[in-house]
């Protein structure tokens, strides 16, 4: 009874491992889930939030500096000849003198005035770490549009090879019936010929598309932070290549302000880090004043000796002249005139973004409907001629060339559907509306 009960569970186990294989292995990738992925496992992303965190630390090290310096301070000297490393204090206290002596000491340095390079250099940092963070953005930004097109792409690719499939197999089995006909008789070799050319060609173009299919299924998994050199199984994926029904051409006219865009944004931080790099080179022009104390310890070995002494009191340094302050202060006033001209550069390209992908949309859409008109003429056009050449009223010849009209609207409608999903894409970017995809 007990070897009875026991068989059954391992039979229920075999069934229930073998009724999850198929769930397992018919699991399908979903355009959301590769969004989460890359964003989540690509290694661009990793570096660009590091680049935050070195930005972040940067703001430390320069609010550090306002901070006193505190330093240890060793030396050991030995000389040819013994030298006064204690000077005489007066007639009756002489200077000491040994060929090997060493000294210890503490030494605290306050910064009091620094001509404003101090302030300066923290507010740099600042607008350093706002870079990286915009760097962030503009990464997670591409990375969402080429994830998108690469879906889409794979999408279509996956289509066309199922229109090639088929299509094969038709005319495949066109050349088996031609072949037939010719050997009773029925029809002359180049018709044959012809069927064969034609099959011979939608091979060539299946061996094609399995090649696209397959470096775009290894660009998705770069983007989504896998092994892009995996011979793994094909990614199947779950979404359909069609239009998405909230988005339209109309949508060309929602305008967002596109000073709102990273690119313009990162821009206009470029023009307050050139300012302030200049008024940090003119901070240089001006003095300094640090407080400064110590303490230390020395030490003369032939004769043996020790002497202490503590100090502090204030330094002054007061630039006159150096060659070199004034091509750097003019250096950076050239390149904050630069960073102006780069902003500008910004705010028409950005201009531009906006009306060219207006326009693409616009144009993507209305292709993919005159798209939709042809592959119905094109299946009707194809049917009537496989009557007709049934009914020994048609051609090979037409029936090829509606045959190929045929695949050829299939792939032209499948084209003109990506070329509206990357327009869509390309429109979001410009108007900054890509996060809609991660909804």
């Amino acid at each position: 009874m007990k070897t009875i009960i026991f068989a059954r569970i391992i039979a229920l186990l075999l069934l229930t491992v073998l009724l999850a294989v198929p769930a397992m292995a018919e699991e399908r990738l979903t355009l959301k889930e590769a969004l989460g992925r890359a964003l989540e496992r690509n290694p661009l992303m990793t570096e660009a939030h590091l680049g935050v965190d070195a930005g972040v630390e940067g703001i430390a090290g320069s609010r550090g500096k306002h901070w006193p310096k505190l330093s240890l301070n060793l030396a050991y000297n030995r000389l040819q000849d013994p030298v006064p490393y204690i000077p005489a204090q007066s007639t009756v206290i002489p200077a000491h003198f040994s060929d090997d002596y060493a000294s210890l000491g503490l030494l605290l340095s306050l910064p009091i005035y620094q001509g404003g390079q101090i302030v300066t250099t923290v507010r740099i940092s600042k607008v350093r770490r706002d870079l990286q963070q915009i760097s962030l953005t503009l990464t997670r930004n591409e990375l969402i549009a080429n994830t998108v097109n690469t879906y889409h792409k794979l999408l279509q690719l996956q289509q066309l090879r199922d229109a090639s499939t088929a299509a094969v197999t038709a005319l495949e089995t066109q050349v088996k019936n031609a072949g037939q006909l010719f050997d009773v008789g029925r029809i002359a070799r180049v018709d044959l010929l012809k069927v064969e050319v034609q099959l011979a060609n939608e091979r060539q173009r299946q061996l094609t598309v399995d090649e696209a299919l397959a470096t775009t299924g290894a660009t998705l998994r770069y983007l989504m932070g896998d092994d892009p050199s995996s011979n793994g199984e094909p990614l199947l994926l779950a979404d359909a290549l069609a239009m998405s029904g909230d988005r339209s051409a109309a949508a060309a006219e929602e305008l967002k302000p596109w000073s709102g865009r990273p690119e313009y944004q990162a821009a206009v931080l470029g023009v307050k880090e050139a300012d302030l790099s200049r008024t940090l080179s003119f901070g240089k022009f001006l003095p300094t004043v640090n407080a400064v104390a110590g303490y230390t310890d020395q030490y003369g070995f032939t004769p043996w000796y020790r002497d202490a002494s503590w100090y502090f009191g204030l330094q002054a340094s007061i630039p006159l002249f150096e060659r070199s302050l004034y091509a750097d202060f003019r250096r950076d006033t050239i390149l904050k005139e630069k960073s102006v001209a780069r902003q500008q550069v910004v705010e028409q390209q950005l201009r531009l973004d906006l009306t060219t992908a207006a326009a693409s949309l616009r144009e993507s859409a209305n292709r993919v409907t005159t798209a939709r008109q042809a592959i119905e003429q094109a299946h009707e056009s194809f049917r009537i001629e496989q009557e007709k050449y049934g009914a020994g009223a048609g051609t090979m010849s037409d029936l090829l060339l509606a045959q190929s009209a045929d695949m050829t609207a299939e792939a032209n409608l499948s084209q003109a559907i990506f070329d509206y999903t990357a327009a869509q894409v390309a429109w979001r970017k410009a108007n900054g509306t890509l996060e809609e995809y991660l909804k």
